[in-house]
């Protein structure tokens, strides 16, 4: 099982079947914030453009990006063993693997630090099972490299959880000794995950569960809410009302599902090319013309067409609205104002990757 994967193992056991294969994967922005995030901390050269344009990374995603790893920084001890080379590790008699993040080996400590590049709240290093899953794989791994010969050979183990973007850091530090304890939690946890191929238990961790909609536990809570949101159904308020509170957990999946079945058909385009949805329809990826507009020299060029009152109406600087009010104003002002504000620079056109279905079968501007 991959670390990854023991959170929610430990909430649902089934999910272990569930997440297994390809929809398992992480996210393209997480694992493009990752890759940032570890040159980030080693000091070493980083092109990001190259990461825009591996993960196919919008504006918004490469600004939440820059703006996570802003935040980073890990004071890295002289003669420190650095573990940082995105190298799958496996443990527990290989029933245990997965890619920390970053671990250092100095004076007889192991700090193992996970960074999340989310802005929800993370559990604690103490009950966080990813975390503790990989400070057991760095402590085999330090064995099989010859640099311990057992757990007992380091003091104690030092859990970290970042999350930059929240400016927040957890800690917590625990034993060898304690943490072989963990670990025979972590193989209890792991047998019965493998031995329970429908032990699904809901809750608010579906959310976190990328095939929860796979999910028949799942499928028939949502069948339930079906039931509850019919607004011609006359139902017993007593009923919708403990109904919504075994189903109110899940509005929140519903929409994450839908975020995530988008990532992942990003992340399908980006590898594989236009995806053919049948009946003349594709889902690809567009290379759009985006105007950017300068406010400042916009404001200067539409006083010329408009009172000022009704300039800051509009004046998020949005060329929808500008061209809405263009129309409102006069017929055919739409086009000179445009062209006024070209030709002032005041907006300027850029090409955004967007991603969307395409009907008739048009690849115009269609790519990996």
């Amino acid at each position: 099982m991959r670390c990854s994967a023991l959170p929610l193992a430990t909430k649902c056991r089934g999910s272990y079947h569930l997440t297994q294969g390809y929809g398992s994967e992480l996210s393209r922005v997480g694992t493009a914030f990752h890759e940032a995030a570890r040159a980030k901390v080693l000091g070493v050269p980083f092109d990001m453009e190259s990461l825009r344009t591996r993960y196919g990374l919008t504006d918004d995603e490469m600004k939440s990006i820059n703006y996570g790893i802003y935040n980073i920084t890990i004071a890295i001890p002289e003669g420190a063993l650095v573990m940082a080379d995105d190298k799958q590790m496996t443990g527990l008699d290989g029933k245990l693997t997965g890619t920390p993040d970053f671990g250092i080996y100095h004076k007889d400590v192991v700090t193992v630090t996970d960074w999340k590049s989310g802005w929800g709240d993370i559990e604690d290093p103490e009950t966080n099972n990813q975390l503790i899953g990989y400070a057991i794989l760095i402590l085999e791994e330090l064995i099989k490299r010859g640099t311990i010969e057992k757990w007992e050979d380091v003091k104690y183990v030092n859990l970290i959880v970042v999350q930059p973007k929240l400016n927040q850091v957890k800690t917590f530090s625990l034993t060898p000794a304690q943490l072989r304890a963990r670990a025979d939690d972590i193989r209890r946890i792991i047998k019965e995950a493998e031995d329970g191929a429908h032990d699904y238990t809901t809750g608010p961790w579906c959310t976190g569960c990328f095939k929860s909609m796979n999910c028949p536990a799942f499928a028939g809570q949502m069948k339930a809410l079906a039931k509850f949101i019919d607004p011609t159904l006359e139902t017993c308020p007593h009923e919708i009302e403990q109904s919504l509170r075994v189903l109110l957990p899940f509005a929140k999946s519903v929409g994450t599902m839908s975020a995530k079945i988008e990532a992942l058909a990003k992340a399908w385009v980006d590898k594989n090319g236009p995806l053919d949805l049948g009946g003349g329809q594709l889902y690809a990826r567009v290379l759009d013309n985006k105007k950017e507009v300068d406010a400042r020299k916009t404001f200067g060029a539409l006083k010329e067409y408009f009172a000022e009152d009704r300039i800051w109406e509009v004046f998020s600087a949005s060329i929808t609205k500008i061209n809405a009010l263009a129309v409102e104003t006069k017929r055919g002002l739409s086009t000179i104002v445009m062209n006024r504000l070209l030709e002032l620079k005041a907006i300027e056109p850029k090409s955004v990757i967007t991603y969307r279905i395409i009907k008739g079968g048009n690849t115009d501007g269609a790519g990996k």
